[in-house]
């Protein structure tokens, strides 16, 4: 397989905040974040999300265990959806689409700077050939994947919501 140089530093706890902009520019939404992501032997990828609202309401989005192909990029199948990621440049770049909204498409860029312990996103929302706005995430490494606590691992499966609709698919 393809050496990776960008996904092994996105390993561990990121932390930070998303704030979806319509696209008139308009701030429609906005929420705390925290993201553990790993890589695992055998060139697979683990990835949760954390959500947090300010009005308590929140979510854990667990990813799966996600295969890498032999040029490296990063394949995810899962029920709620269908995408895969890759590395370009400084960049990890991904295309994905929601399986209850299949003509959604979303492209996302994550950047890494200063001392590649922060990390810059954005998400590109379409719909067909129209433009739904942006996701903009700003987030911070908390630690890397030695930081993580195994009984996080533990407890994830009482903490996931995968089942339910998702506040931050719209």
């Amino acid at each position: 397989m393809k050496e990776l140089k960008l996904f092994p530093k996105h390993e561990g706890i990121w932390e930070g905040t998303y704030r979806r902009i319509s696209a008139d520019g308009k701030l429609i939404d906005q929420w705390k974040s925290r993201l553990t992501c790993v890589l695992l032997p055998g060139n697979k990828y683990h990835q949760v999300n954390q959500y947090m609202w300010d009005d308590g309401f929140e979510e854990c989005l667990d990813f799966g265990i996600c295969p890498f192909n032999e040029e490296g990029e990063l394949i995810f199948e899962n029920p709620r959806l269908s995408g895969k990621a890759w590395e370009t440049g400084r960049s990890v770049v991904l295309i994905w689409e929601y399986k209850h909204r299949p003509s959604m498409t979303l492209f996302e860029q994550i950047d890494l700077i200063g001392n590649d312990d922060h990390r810059i996103r954005v998400w590109k929302w379409s719909e067909g050939d129209i433009f739904n706005g942006i996701t903009m995430i700003e987030e911070r490494k908390v630690c890397g994947k030695e930081g993580i606590d195994p009984q996080f691992w533990v407890d994830l499966p009482n903490k996931r919501t995968n089942e339910q609709a998702s506040r931050s698919d719209s």
